[in-house]
């Protein structure tokens, strides 16, 4: 019987430290609007250190490669999660209020277009040049994610900054260049980026390119770069 215990009292331990090791945020793709011209996303994760759950919104101008204005929304939830519970709910209470900007805009939950890549694990080494193709369309696509960072003497970040550079082939074979991003834009503290996925509106006409955020602490958050390429 002892040993049983000590048995659960372990896998117990176990998931509460997978539960609270670290502040990784979980991305969620919340749909396009019906031309693809807005994508609406957001994140939530728990950070331990407040006890909070948290989450954010973002409605993106894909064409502008910008923010909508007074649609970007944020919330933090004072909560205490059991094991194998999600903070999930922190999005669904900021939801509501997001909702007026999603109906304005358009944004249908069910369009959320088709994944063009994704970064399998977290242990892979950061890929800052990548090359795939849709097949559904015959297109290639070719990122190199460029970031330069300033650092202190003791090797952290104090900011950093980043943009990508894309090149884009139809199936007619020609060549069309991207430079994506505000590389002159600093962010205090990040130490790293890295591109998590790649996806395209139904229409395939916009891109949107998911980049993952690390902090100093190893704390992830996400933010999204978007180009129209028809």
């Amino acid at each position: 019987m002892k040993k049983k215990l000590l048995t659960v009292t372990v896998m117990i331990l176990l998931i509460m430290t997978e539960v609270y090791a670290g502040d990784k945020a979980e991305f969620v793709n919340m749909g396009f609007s019906p031309d693809g011209s807005y994508f609406l996303f957001g994140q939530y994760g728990f950070a331990a250190e407040k006890t909070q759950c948290y989450a954010d919104i973002y409605l993106v101008d894909v064409r502008n490669n910008k923010f909508v204005p007074a649609s970007v929304f944020s919330g933090e939830y004072t909560a205490t999660l059991e094991p194998g519970q999600s903070p999930d709910g922190a999005l669904f209470s900021l939801l509501e209020t997001a909702i007026p900007a999603r109906k304005k805009y358009n944004i249908d939950y069910l369009k959320k277009g088709r994944p063009l890549y994704i970064r399998i694990s977290d242990t892979d080494e950061s890929m800052d040049v990548l090359d795939f193709r849709d097949f559904e369309t015959g297109s290639r696509f070719s990122m190199k994610l460029i970031q330069d960072a300033v650092k202190n003497e003791d090797g952290q970040a104090v900011e950093s900054s980043f943009f990508i550079e894309m090149t884009f082939t139809g199936s007619g074979g020609v060549n069309v260049p991207f430079v994506i991003g505000h590389p002159d834009f600093k962010r205090k503290g990040i130490e790293e980026y890295r591109i998590e996925r790649v996806l395209t509106d139904p229409s395939n006409k916009s891109i949107i390119i998911i980049v993952a955020k690390i902090d100093n602490d190893l704390n992830v958050r996400y933010m999204v770069e978007t180009v129209r390429i028809r």
